[in-house]
């Protein structure tokens, strides 16, 4: 009788050890699965601020020489810029941040003088009491190359050149500030100001 009860109850035990051993099993499953897709979760990324002065390239040919300008350029908002935030009878980097830098691929004539081909910074002196504006050409451009930045550096000794642009103010607002360089000059704009340069193949 004993070995009967024994027969019928083995495996009605069996059969619960099993059942409790995959419900463990299928929760391990479950908690597996939920550990991987938490793990593989992205988190979510701050786009970066878009920079106020965006660093941008102005290209052309003028008289068959290729010409670029590479310039900080920041926008009015609203301030009073001519006397103010750039202020006159001061060297001022003809932008943001980094020095502008301009590139001539072969030598020119400026202002009826010989500029070799290479790479210059190209300063601006505002003057309130004449009717002329002074452009520098200057031998260091380069943060990284020669140390300087914007025209905190400037050193006059490195002047290639200086010649004389007269501005204009015209009723067109140009907010951002822009360099262009079109099939006879080099031109600039910003707020109201408006002056350009020609440049001749040597």
């Amino acid at each position: 009788m004993k070995n009967l009860s024994y027969l019928v109850l083995a495996p009605l035990f069996l059969y619960a050890c099993n059942g409790a051993k995959n419900s463990n099993e299928e929760n391990t499953v479950e908690n597996n699965e939920t550990e991987l897709i938490d793990s593989t979760k992205i988190p979510v990324q701050e786009i970066p601020e878009a920079p106020k002065s965006p660093r941008q390239q102005a290209k052309g040919t003028i008289n068959d020489v290729e010409i670029e300008v590479d310039f900080g350029a920041p926008s009015v908002r609203e301030r009073e810029i001519w006397g103010e935030l750039v202020p006159y009878d001061k060297v001022w980097r003809a932008g943001a941040n980094d020095a502008t830098a301009i590139t001539f691929g072969s030598d020119v004539l400026i202002d009826g003088q010989t500029v070799t081909a290479g790479t210059y910074a190209l300063f601006i002196i505002p003057q309130e009491s004449s009717e002329t504006w002074t452009i520098i050409l200057n031998e260091e451009w380069s943060k990284e190359i020669h140390g300087v930045w914007g025209a905190y550096d400037h050193k006059p000794e490195k002047d290639v050149l200086r010649f004389e642009v007269t501005p204009s103010f015209e009723n067109d607002h140009h907010e951002i500030l822009a360099f262009d360089v079109t099939d006879k000059a080099v031109e600039f704009n910003w707020e109201k100001a408006h002056f350009s340069f020609p440049v001749e193949k040597k």
